[in-house]
């Protein structure tokens, strides 16, 4: 978040809100399917050049294993 506020200011801000609209989607993507996945999955946020690794340890559990800027 550091990176972003450095470029522009408060772009921090707008980063953390779509990190929150990207997880949304990953969640609401997943509600639907019978079977999530056990291995690490990558989304690549739509706004930043961010990849977003997660994983889901159960049915209710998101875990958020790292983000990498790209």
């Amino acid at each position: 978040m550091r990176v972003f506020n450095a470029e522009k200011e408060k772009k921090g801000n707008d980063f953390l809100e779509d990190l929150k609209t990207s997880i949304n989607e990953i969640i609401q993507r997943t509600e639907n399917q019978e079977t999530r996945h056990k291995e690490v999955t990558v989304k690549t946020m739509e706004d930043f050049p961010v990849n977003i690794h997660y994983i889901f340890e159960d049915e209710g559990s998101l875990l958020v294993t790292a983000i990498f800027k790209i």
